[in-house]
């Protein structure tokens, strides 16, 4: 699938769920931030949300950013289930968990383990340091 491809699939999954809340491009432009015109520019698949904007629309719709991409696109269960624990991080913040849970998975055994005590003994050094 090719990116102007991809962009008419996140438009037409955009534009189902938003008619499936029963709001309009502007009550959906309205929660998001952006005009309608911009809304029907991403439902017709000429523009395509930054990564922000596919949080705040995602958040808006009450939907899982990935409900939005194609079922071959979509990231494991566990990472979907970990990114929705994060709503009330920022972009970046979300980005780096992402990764650290995309590395995990992509690991396995010995390797695996030993990254996972790294984040275990990060973990408890932070919660040391903080108790004090």
């Amino acid at each position: 699938m090719d990116s102007k491809e991809l962009s008419e699939h996140v438009g037409k999954k955009i534009n189902y769920y938003r008619k499936k809340t029963g709001i309009t491009q502007k009550d959906l432009g309205d929660k998001i931030g952006v005009k309608h015109n911009t809304i029907s520019d991403y439902e017709l698949g000429k523009i395509s949300p930054e990564q922000d904007m596919l949080f705040a629309i995602s958040n808006a719709l009450n939907i899982s950013v990935d409900d939005l991409f194609p079922q071959k696109e979509r990231k494991t269960d566990e990472l979907e289930r970990a990114l929705k624990m994060t709503k009330d991080l920022n972009i970046k913040d979300m980005d780096f968990l992402s990764q650290l849970i995309e590395k995990t998975l992509t690991l396995e055994g010995e390797d695996r383990e030993k990254f996972l005590e790294s984040i275990k003994f990060t973990v408890e050094y932070h919660d040391k340091m903080n108790k004090e």
